[in-house]
């Protein structure tokens, strides 16, 4: 059973710090939190973010190019922003309604959707369950790697030994297409169930050491457990789906709507 509960939505209207930027166009700022907000926080998203970055430089260069040229001026322009505010209003208002609730669920909840819904989480790639270890120090992984090798990963994990680890993940599925860089992912491509990599070098500054905990093919669905929050995201967006869908029926049932017949026969 799901209930649901309005709740209050404040928002401060903090502007950023603009001295804590990745990327500076002329007077206009790509700030650290808004490089965060845009990519995903996955093992080896440096190429994503650097992606990103160029992006966004591109959009920043070609809207200020298109302001000091006149184009927002032009009634072309104009007309395009007007012809889009109905739709534009209408998407952040269903977001504002979807936004002022909130609903309690269960993970009793969760598993039974997983368990209905369960083609919609079939792997569309190869995918691996792994643990992650960065080091900013070569030598410091050669020995964690050594470590590894005597006793469990998770005992060295622990060990006081081990602090100086930069980043760890334990137990993160990713599919192949979220591995960069390809080198990397020809390293896992050849490792065997509990098998641990040599030390990779996957930038100037960090040393990565990656133990394969398991390989899911293509079509498999992995365990609830492994994907609980894809399972989670997708139960919250269709709960969400029947709010809007409940408030557009009060609103044909508040408002007058005529559609006349069209049969020109």
């Amino acid at each position: 059973m799901v209930f649901f509960t309005a709740v209050i939505i404040i928002d401060c209207g903090k502007e950023p710090d603009k001295k804590d930027y990745v990327a500076r166009v002329n007077d206009s700022f790509l700030t650290k939190n808004d490089l965060n907000e845009m990519s995903d926080t996955s093992f080896g998203n440096n190429f994503y973010k650097s992606e990103i970055i160029r992006n966004w430089i591109d959009e920043e260069l070609l809207y200020q190019q298109a302001v000091s040229e006149g184009i927002i001026d032009e009634e072309e322009f104009k007309r395009i922003i007007n012809n889009s505010q109905r739709e534009l209003a209408g998407v952040l208002l269903l977001k504002q309604v979807s936004d002022q609730y909130e609903f309690v669920y269960s993970k009793d909840d969760l598993e039974k959707f997983y368990q209905l819904y369960n083609d919609e989480f079939k792997l569309t790639g190869d995918a691996y369950l792994l643990n992650i270890a960065e080091f900013s120090n070569e030598d410091e992984a050669i020995d964690f790697r050594n470590s590894v090798l005597q006793y469990e990963w998770q005992k060295v994990i622990e060990s006081a030994k081990h602090n100086d680890i930069l980043k760890k993940q334990d137990n993160i599925l990713l599919g192949e297409n979220e591995i960069y860089p390809l080198s990397v992912r020809n390293i896992l491509q050849e490792l065997y169930p509990q098998e641990i990599s040599i030390v990779i070098n996957t930038d100037t500054t960090k040393y990565t050491i990656i133990q394969v905990i398991e390989k899911y093919i293509e079509g498999t669905i992995p365990p609830f457990e492994l994907i609980k929050e894809k399972v989670e995201k997708r139960f919250v967006s269709l709960e969400k789906r029947k709010f809007i869908n409940e408030y557009i029926k009060k609103l044909y049932a508040e408002n007058e709507i005529e559609v006349k017949n069209q049969d020109n026969r």
